[in-house]
């Protein structure tokens, strides 16, 4: 007890000693509180060196701007190419008259399906069906001159040139009736095959001449889509390989390669492609725009939203993406693009790519990566 007597008495002597002038004239009120106002502006003091004190990664971290991504991952993808073309039949053909005539009778309307040999335009006979009568009678005539010629020969009333030339009388009148049974024949004007008539350009006593059309018929199956591809590509498609054509009027039709052009265009360099469709139900129709799509190889590729896509200051397009807190600028390889999404190539297997923010951030810059939308 005694000592913390004595402990006290020299704190306060020492207290006396160095304390300032001023401090021994204040009234004991007075120092008191200024001694309040002392301890409380050094505790504010401790609280704001504290704040400052705390590590300048928390700061940073407050002002990092945030960034949505999702991860992609890598999937085996047919690389395709896509060319646009038009549909047109295989089979396509203008009926032309082979001889003059008048047309006596159509037997077809426009959109009509029509078999192979069904007559189409009947031109009228005229003198026809005569002149091959007389034809006929000709050859019934010489045919039992030239027996004649034959029984006298053997008899030796007739020479070997007698016989030959009553041989080729023969013969020059059977080809007199077979060609007038041909002009009469193609007065009738026919199908060459099973197709849809698709227009019509004579009517009931028009004239004819040889050359002159009679209707379109386009054979329905199998049909093609025809597009051209460049130089660079067309040794990438080979006979046989299997296609698509995307119509516009969004239908898909399974196909393959039936014609890959040995030599370009001479004006655009390009080589033209053909495409044979299947048309059981006759719903294709010529000249219709069709995407065409070629499988070539097998790549590894990641499925996007054309949305996320960018463009670095070179004109690239690309992709930003976070790795370790960085943004980074990847290019990509557009492999096939649809109403679904569209198809890259060139990344990573397994990449947090940015959706949403990528426009407001460069490469390099340090962010904070929110995870949304799942694994792509």
């Amino acid at each position: 007890m005694d000592f913390f007597r004595r402990l006290i008495a020299n704190l306060a002597e020492f207290w006396d000693r160095v304390q300032p002038d001023f401090w021994r004239r204040l009234k004991p009120s007075y120092r008191w509180a200024l001694g309040i106002l002392i301890f409380v502006a050094l505790w504010i003091a401790s609280g704001v060196l504290s704040f400052h004190s705390k590590p300048a990664a928390n700061a940073q971290a407050a002002e990092m701007p945030h960034v949505r991504v999702a991860v992609l991952t890598a999937s085996d993808r047919d690389a395709s190419l896509t060319i646009r073309g038009r549909t047109a039949a295989l089979h396509s053909v203008n009926l032309e008259a082979e001889v003059d005539g008048v047309v006596q009778a159509i037997h077809f309307e426009k959109g009509d399906r029509v078999k192979a040999g069904q007559v189409l335009c009947e031109l009228k006979l005229k003198d026809r069906a005569a002149k091959l009568a007389q034809a006929h009678a000709l050859v019934v005539q010489t045919q039992k001159q030239h027996a004649v010629d034959l029984d006298l020969a053997k008899d030796g009333f007739r020479s070997t040139t007698q016989v030959d030339q009553s041989a080729a009388s023969l013969e020059a009148a059977r080809a007199s009736e077979q060609t007038m049974a041909i002009d009469l024949e193609n007065t009738k004007i026919k199908a060459p095959f099973d197709g849809l008539i698709d227009d019509r350009y004579v009517d009931v006593g028009d004239y004819m001449r040889v050359g002159d059309k009679c209707a379109l018929l386009i054979a329905p199956e199998p049909f093609l889509a025809v597009g051209q591809v460049s130089e660079r590509e067309v040794s990438e498609i080979k006979v046989g390989n299997p296609a698509s054509a995307v119509l516009v009027t969004g239908e898909t039709v399974q196909g393959h390669i039936r014609f890959v052009a040995s030599r370009a265009d001479d004006t655009t360099r390009t080589f033209r492609v053909e495409v044979e469709l299947p048309n059981p139900d006759g719903k294709l129709r010529v000249g219709v725009s069709a995407d065409i799509h070629i499988p070539v190889r097998q790549l590894m590729a990641q499925k996007i939203s054309p949305g996320i896509l960018v463009l670095d200051d070179n004109g690239i397009v690309g992709v930003r993406a976070v790795e370790q807190g960085t943004v980074h600028f990847f290019p990509v390889n557009i492999v096939s693009d649809g109403p679904d999404g569209m198809w890259v190539s060139g990344l990573p297997d397994h990449l947090a790519v940015i959706t949403v923010g990528q426009s407001f951030v460069t490469d390099g810059e340090r962010v904070k990566a929110v995870l949304t939308g799942g694994r792509g």
